[in-house]
């Protein structure tokens, strides 16, 4: 028994009851992954998801992001390393972490003869739904993800974004407190993308934790509390937007023209950037807040120099 058990707060009481804290949906603990015969994919990676939190984890090819993710998701068992996913162990317990969260793939097939209905209706029962639980349910997604038009089409005759947003309509059937997804926007034009970060948004607001990988930063940025940085197979740095910003002291930037080229200058300070500049002769220039884009181009770099070596995803 646990000493702090046995001691009451007073001579003669009872040990006061303190209801458990509720497990972080996910924490990974100095995780390694090696692929026999093959590269160190993940190296020591430690991170804690929140609830309500959205974690964006971005990093080059081959950086060991899908591998990750597959970890957590329990389709990988690491060499090495803990993962808990809603307080259970994944690596001891992977059906009982499959029945509680919902996952988008990087790469997903749907049943090409299957309509987006019949999809959901079918899965919806597999996720354990009665028939007419799983028929109200793919009622409601069809309105949510704005598929309804699209229910009696098969999925071989619809477009690659009504295709994601099926997918995440198929994650979200059990409702799970837990969504994970790899590259959920990859190879969709802008309009496609930008309606489905509306559907991740608003199950976020519902309180649920988002885990995602992308290579668009614009996309970390816009879906993102914090943003996960993953080079070499090794968690280089993970925080806010604006707290990696201030790391690198790159908090705006500044671009003029000079010569015919393009030259940009970063730093803290809007005021003094422009001062370098028109100390120089320049009178034409724009100064704007960084984007993930340059602050992510940054810490890739410097951790380039620093070491070397190849990842896998």
């Amino acid at each position: 028994m646990d000493d702090r058990q046995m001691r009451p707060d007073r001579p003669g009481a009872a040990a006061p009851h303190r209801p458990a804290a509720r497990p972080p949906p996910i924490e990974v603990r100095r995780l390694n992954k090696r692929y026999k015969g093959g590269p160190q994919a993940n190296q020591d990676v430690s991170l804690t998801v929140a609830w309500g939190e959205a974690l964006g984890v971005v990093g080059p090819n081959g950086a060991g992001k899908t591998t990750l993710v597959r970890q957590i998701t329990t389709e990988l068992v690491p060499t090495s390393g803990t993962v808990w996913v809603l307080g259970i162990d994944a690596v001891r317990h992977p059906d009982q972490v499959k029945a509680r969260i919902g996952v988008v793939p990087q790469e997903a097939r749907l049943f090409d003869q299957l309509s987006a209905s019949q999809h959901l209706r079918i899965f919806g029962q597999l996720r354990g739904l009665s028939r007419r639980g799983a028929r109200r349910r793919a009622d409601e997604l069809l309105q949510q993800l704005d598929l309804q038009r699209y229910r009696r089409t098969a999925s071989a005759k619809l477009s690659g974004g009504l295709r994601r947003r099926l997918l995440i309509g198929i994650a979200l059937l059990a409702e799970p407190d837990l969504l994970i997804l790899d590259e959920p926007t990859v190879g969709l034009d802008v309009e496609s993308r930008r309606q489905l970060w509306a559907v991740i948004r608003d199950y976020r607001r519902r309180g649920a934790a988002i885990l995602l990988t992308t290579h668009y930063m614009e996309e970390a940025e816009a879906l993102c509390d914090r943003i996960a940085v993953i080079q070499d197979g090794r968690l280089t740095s993970i925080d806010t937007v604006e707290n990696l910003r201030a790391s690198i002291g790159h908090q705006f930037k500044l671009t003029y023209q000079t010569r015919g080229r393009r030259r940009t200058l970063y730093g803290n300070d809007e005021a003094a950037l422009a001062a370098r500049v028109r100390a120089a002769g320049v009178d034409e220039y724009t100064v704007t807040r960084t984007t993930l884009e340059d602050v992510y181009l940054t810490l890739t770099k410097d951790t380039q120099q620093r070491s070397g070596g190849d990842g896998a995803d």
